[in-house]
């Protein structure tokens, strides 16, 4: 930990608000446009490898960035939200970001299904820590909103728990059956099918491991899902609670973070659900990017502000 602390004090010209800010709006701006121009339609084309490629170093990029800012808020002693919160916020990020690496390595290097794959415990990780994290904030707050306000999160949560129930509903099996096909298909046996084994060049422990996990990853799904939605009223509670004043600034940043990766989950769940042989890198994904980013200004905003907050408190003990 001393070493991280100096290594921060090294570079404090690189972590301002003012370069933070300029880094989230550029990283932000080039993932935009790379996912408008090149993701292409959600279904019905093969996404190019280069192009998933670089939207997972996007996505990776802005998790070590926005991480390390939020480790460094947790390194600091006399931050106003308490260094717990940033740290598990940090611990979180980076454990989303082991888990991204495992999912493109599922997915475009082993040619395997995603969905249950190494990465899921660190995406575990991530949704608790997350969630300690928020609840510690506004336990720390002793936030208290107004009768109105708790029926304004309620219905929003309620809205999104039924999002939710929706997406993560199979759709029905047609029954025309005016097709032999189809027919065919009617009269096939219930039973399920085996687990299909996995590409034939993904090395012998990474089939052991994918098929081992393979049973999980419907329920880790529904898990992420409801996860999201949990998270996601917290969002809405924060944005109602921490309004007016500098120090509300950076928890408004990381509700409206919270939302991003709301979408980019829940459209992720529908597409997995409802879209068949869906390829990651669709551009809805590109809110994955604006939270991970978010996330690391809001950072900077509270790092900032405990500065100020220290300045003021050292020219009073010298006056």
């Amino acid at each position: 930990m001393h070493n991280l602390l100096q290594i921060f004090s090294q570079w404090e010209h690189l972590w301002h608000k003012k370069n933070v800010l300029y880094w989230a709006l550029t990283l932000s701006s080039i993932s935009l446009v790379f996912y408008l121009f090149f993701s292409g339609p959600m279904q019905g084309v093969e996404r190019p490898l280069w192009y998933r490629i670089i939207t997972l170093c996007l996505q990776d990029i802005a998790l070590m960035c926005s991480g390390l800012l939020c480790l460094r808020n947790g390194f600091s002693k006399r931050m106003p939200s308490g260094s717990q919160v940033w740290l598990l916020i940090g611990v979180a990020l980076f454990s989303f970001l082991i888990g991204n690496l495992f999912f493109g390595f599922w997915e475009l290097l082993w040619h395997l299904d995603p969905v249950g794959s190494l990465g899921d415990p660190f995406f575990v990780i991530f949704y608790v820590c997350l969630s300690f994290g928020m609840l510690l904030a506004i336990a720390s707050k002793r936030i208290q909103l107004k009768i109105y306000q708790w029926i304004i999160v309620g219905a929003i949560t309620l809205y999104a728990g039924a999002i939710a129930t929706w997406i993560m509903t199979p759709p029905p099996i047609s029954t025309n059956l005016t097709t032999p096909a189809a027919v065919s298909a009617a009269q096939a046996p219930t039973n399920p099918a085996p687990p299909t084994a996995p590409a034939d060049d993904a090395p012998g422990w990474v089939r052991s491991i994918d098929l081992a996990l393979k049973p999980y990853g419907q329920p880790l799904s529904r898990f992420y899902v409801w996860s999201d939605v949990v998270l996601f009223g917290l969002a809405i509670a924060m944005i109602l609670a921490f309004w007016g004043g500098r120090l509300s600034n950076a928890w408004q940043v990381n509700a409206q973070a919270i939302i991003c990766f709301y979408i980019a989950d829940m459209w992720l769940a529908y597409a997995t659900n409802h879209i068949s042989g869906y390829q990651s890198g669709f551009m809805l994904e590109v809110f994955w990017v604006f939270g991970i980013v978010q996330f690391g200004v809001a950072a900077a905003l509270e790092f900032e502000h405990m500065l100020t907050r220290q300045k003021l408190a050292d020219k009073l003990v010298e006056s």
